[in-house]
Parts: C-alpha cells; sequence; structure tokens
C-alpha cells in the first residue's frame, strides 16, 4: 500500500509541475537509451519495405522490357515479309506465320497496331494467293481466317458501342436524378 501511495502523490505533484500530460503514457516507444535503437528499427524496416518494392518495380519493368522486345521481334518479321508470287509454296508459309501471328496478337487487346500490321500484310498475301493458284485448298482455309477476324472484330466493334451506349445512359441518368434533387 505504500508503494500505492508513492505512486500517485509523485503523479500529482508531477501533474501539478508539468501539467496534466506530464507523464510518458506512449506505449510502445523505448525510453533513455533505447528510444534510438527503436526509431533506427522502425527506419531499417521502412527501408525494407522501400527495397522491396524496388525490387518487384524492377521485375515488373524487366518483364515489360523483355515482352516489349520479343513483340518488336515478332513485328520486324512480320515487316520484313516479302511475297514472291512464283513460289506458292513460301507464299503458303508466310500466310501461316502471319495467320499465327494475328491469332498471337488478337489475343492481347493492347497490340492493336501489331495485329493491323499483320492482318494488312495477310491480306496482300492471300490476294497473291488467289491470283497466282485460285484453286489451290488454302485459298478457302485462309479466305474463311480472314472473314472470322472481320466478324470477330464486328463483334467487338459492337461491344463496345453497347458498353459506351450504357455507362452514356447510365450517367445521363445520374445527372437528372442529381438535378431532381433525388440524389444528394
Amino acid at each position: 500500500m505504500t508503494n500505492e501511495f508513492g505512486k500517485k502523490t509523485g503523479k500529482a505533484i508531477g501533474n501539478k509541475l508539468y501539467g496534466a500530460y506530464g507523464d510518458d503514457k506512449r506505449l510502445g516507444i523505448n525510453r533513455g537509451k533505447l528510444k534510438g535503437e527503436s526509431d533506427g528499427l522502425k527506419l531499417e524496416y521502412k527501408l525494407q519495405q522501400a527495397e522491396a518494392q524496388n525490387a518487384r518495380f524492377q521485375a515488373d519493368l524487366e518483364r515489360e522490357t523483355i515482352e516489349y522486345e520479343k513483340n518488336q521481334r515478332l513485328l520486324d518479321d512480320v515487316l520484313s515479309i516479302e511475297f514472291d508470287p512464283s513460289d506458292k509454296d513460301d507464299l503458303l508459309k508466310h500466310l501461316t506465320t502471319l495467320s499465327a501471328y494475328i491469332d498471337l496478337w488478337s489475343k492481347n487487346g493492347s497490340m492493336e497496331d501489331y495485329h493491323e500490321a499483320a492482318f494488312s500484310k495477310f491480306d496482300v498475301g492471300l490476294a497473291l494467293l488467289n491470283a497466282v493458284d485460285s484453286q489451290n485448298p488454302m485459298n478457302a482455309y485462309f479466305a474463311q481466317r480472314k472473314a472470322e477476324r472481320i466478324k470477330n472484330k464486328k463483334k467487338s466493334k459492337i461491344g463496345e458501342i453497347i458498353l459506351w451506349t450504357i455507362v452514356a445512359v447510365v450517367t445521363l441518368t445520374l445527372l437528372i436524378l442529381m438535378a431532381e434533387g433525388v440524389i444528394g
């Protein structure tokens, strides 16, 4: 009981001298000599977090750079294709390659420019194949692939138009409701 009386008396005197907030009630902070060590640990933790975030950023940047360089090489391959109308086998090989590139880039929506470049070359090659050998059975296959791509492109355009129409209708509805005071 004596210790309790001494504690309370000391607190009362401290409050009188230093104000009601004279007690150090801060939890989790080491006092005295260890205070600097606690701050150092906090700084070290923040430094480790920043280094980890930087490492993740560097890995993402490296992955994106590798992907970009790969796509650039593929685009260079597409642009370097030269069609020789006298060599039907080479023409078929190039059309097959272009078809594969178009399929690869059509799956990735951000590669629209690459897709268009390959599709343009594909059209030229298909026209040459039709002119050189209109009876070739691969003509029908490549024409079907071209029709599928055009159909998918139209579908995506229609979907995009529908999406923007919905966004516009919802926005106008919200504006009307706000103007009428229904929504604050």
